[in-house]
């Protein structure tokens, strides 16, 4: 389990960056582009009809294994000082990790999104964008599996033990470039009602990929130098930017390819009827306000085939006994990981090698969303998102349940999401996000930067969008055409059909 672990832990090292979904921002009716990435139906009814990006990043990290304390971490930035906390045996250690779980999980989420432009023209609308993303995730990993890998082996209090394992604890990291294109379309306009639908189409050019199933296992600490593992069932592929043999970087940048799908469709009850949709300008057209929106989308429904410098390998009813003063492989490199694997758990190196291909599936998810207009300037949200995968190969995203009050307006906006993750209503997450003109900022999670919580999970998002009127002002929301009818170069000589 420690060679697992290590395996998924070196691609996090090897990118060193953690996303989530930016609960303060997508939302929004001013979202635009942003707003794609919850449901690209979202595209035709929001408030702007044109929306550029520049950059926004956005990473998230969650788990329920390791923490720092309220104190020392709000010590440890405000001041700098790096807390030290110390196992059984008094070895020093950065964290602590929580006893009071049954299973540990983790996830470690980056989404860098890169230039790109959103146009709606009338009941169509358009998008297209860049970006890179990195998802990881642990789940299932059982209490002493969890201490015995804080403590080390020779924690006392959990040898002589027998320990048997049946549920599949699952480890996964993928990073990609995906190339966004998306559609949506006003499918009906009635009286009070407006129905649109969604979808964004998504090549997908892997960068590296890596999971690791461990489907049961049996194990037994005798004491510090000894221990039998018996009826292990196992396998990890990987496809790595770095040289098997001394961890070195190393191309090529691309090492797979495959292509994901978001759908979304949205419902909306105006405050109006229906109005006239004609429209000479982009900025001619009028925005359809609404008493509530309701959205249900499914995310990140693909794939990736990684084909290059991949490796498959598989154990079955496997074991071995375990003995310190025998144990004197390296395990610095995945070469030597890999042939320490095959030492303890088949007949000779190689044998367990399966295949030299692999799909990972992306972190899908099903998402509902309901949008609430109080009053004029308010809004009331809920956003559910249920994260699972797909066949045996897939990296999990984290499910969320959030609440999000907001007062928008079209120059500045604010929203204060309190979200809870993987349902641990235990654990709320306060959040702020601001946004002014094109620029915005937030964070999902600010418990332990105020000292409320331990420290476990981070949540921070940032982003510029472009602005062509040369200062931060958001002038490409709909209806605003004013002094710039006369010289405006948008025109169309066609009528919204």
């Amino acid at each position: 389990m420690r060679i697992a672990l290590t395996i998924f832990l070196i691609c996090n090292i090897i990118y060193n960056i953690n996303g989530q979904e930016m609960l303060g921002v997508i939302n929004s009716n001013y979202s635009g582009i942003h707003g794609i990435s919850i449901n690209p139906s979202s595209m035709v009814c929001s408030k702007l009809y044109m929306d550029y990006n520049i950059l926004s990043y956005d990473m998230f990290i969650d788990n329920n294994y390791m923490f720092i304390e309220r104190s020392d971490f709000v010590k440890l930035f405000y001041k700098g000082v790096i807390p030290v906390y110390y196992t059984s045996e008094n070895e020093a250690r950065d964290f602590d990790i929580y006893r009071d779980k049954d299973y540990y999980y983790g996830f470690q989420n980056i989404r860098l999104t890169g230039p790109g432009g959103m146009l709606v023209y009338g009941k169509h609308a358009f998008g297209i964008f860049t970006s890179f993303r990195l998802n990881s995730f642990f789940n299932k990993l059982p209490k002493d599996m969890g201490i015995f890998l804080y403590e080390a082996i020779d924690f006392d209090d959990q040898q002589k033990i027998e320990w048997d394992h049946d549920k599949t604890i699952r480890f996964g990291s993928v990073s990609w470039f995906e190339l966004d294109f998306s559609y949506a379309y006003n499918i009906r306009r009635y009286k009070w009602e407006y129905w649109s639908v969604g979808i964004s189409i998504k090549p997908l050019f892997g960068v590296s990929g890596l999971y690791s199933n461990v489907y049961n296992v049996d194990y037994f600490v005798q004491h510090d130098d000894t221990a039998y593992i018996n009826n292990l069932d196992f396998n990890y592929s990987y496809s790595l930017p770095v040289n098997y043999d001394d961890n070195s970087r190393e191309g090529p940048l691309f090492r797979g390819f495959g292509f994901g799908v978001d759908l979304g469709i949205t419902y909306m009850y105006t405050t109006k009827g229906l109005s006239n949709n004609h429209f000479n300008r982009l900025c001619d057209q009028q925005y359809d306000d609404y008493n509530y929106k309701i959205g249900l989308s499914i995310l990140d429904l693909g794939y990736i085939k990684f084909t290059k410098k991949a490796e498959v390998s598989s154990f079955n009813e496997t074991g071995t006994n375990w003995y310190r003063s025998h144990d004197t492989l390296p395990t610095n490199s995945i070469n030597e990981i890999n042939y320490k694997l095959d030492h303890y758990f088949s007949d000779y190196p190689g044998q367990s090698i399966a295949d030299d291909k692999f799909v990972l599936y992306t972190p899908l998810a099903v998402s509902l969303q309901f949008d609430y207009h109080l009053k004029k300037f308010i809004y009331l949200n809920g956003t559910l998102i249920y994260g699972f995968g797909l066949g045996d190969n897939f990296v999990k995203r984290p499910s969320v349940v959030a609440f999000t009050p907001r007062y928008e307006k079209t120059r500045w906006e604010i929203a204060m999401p309190l979200s809870f993750v993987n349902w641990d209503f235990l654990d709320p997450h306060i959040g702020v996000a601001i946004r002014y003109g094109n620029f915005f900022i937030g964070m999902d999670k600010i418990n332990s930067f105020l000292g409320f919580s331990d420290f476990s999970e981070f949540d921070f998002y940032i982003g510029l969008r472009l602005n062509l009127s040369g200062n931060l002002r958001m002038d490409y929301f709909k209806g605003n055409c004013g002094e710039y009818k006369l010289h405006n170069i948008e025109m169309f000589d066609y009528r919204n059909f």
